[in-house]
């Protein structure tokens, strides 16, 4: 089974490895955590114990996802895109048929927040927008049912 690529900024990426680093500190404070805990006697009846145990094993399953994750990561600054055409990293204001314009950064699924202008290149309006020039008009099969849209402004800050 192959694994997902995630695409992210390099800003995330080094954000990513600081968390990184700060969950295998506390890994390394839990295990002090336990040691101490098991210090103190009878472990069956350790509370302490059994809550470092269950806090260190937590810690561990996120340190192993986010390993795999960064195995995987692929940074979009270092991507070399048609810069004519809307492909991820790009920051595009598009116009539906109302005339409405929203502007949009399209970035990898791990970066995604619609609210704050943040589209993942797999939402059905990213996907459909992807290889479009400027000028270009699209339409995206939404849940309420299709939509049209002109791709209005494409940059790449």
């Amino acid at each position: 089974m192959s694994e997902e690529i995630f695409y992210v900024s390099r800003k995330n990426y080094e954000k990513l490895l600081s968390d990184l680093d700060e969950l295998k500190k506390t890994k390394a404070r839990l295990s002090e955590e336990i040691g101490e805990a098991a210090r103190q006697g009878d472990l069956r009846e350790n509370a302490e114990y059994a809550a470092a145990k269950e806090r260190q094993s937590e810690t561990l399953a996120k340190i192993n996802e986010m390993e795999i994750r960064l195995r995987n990561i692929r940074i979009t600054d270092d991507i070399n895109v048609d810069k004519t055409e809307a492909r991820i990293g790009a920051t595009v204001t598009i116009a539906d048929e109302d005339g409405d314009k929203t502007t949009y950064t399209l970035v990898g699924s791990m970066e995604s927040n619609p609210d704050e202008g943040l589209l993942s290149v797999k939402s059905p309006v990213a996907a459909a927008l992807l290889g479009k020039k400027e000028g270009d008009s699209f339409e995206v099969a939404l849940p309420k049912g299709p939509r049209k849209y002109k791709l209005i402004k494409l940059e790449y800050k």
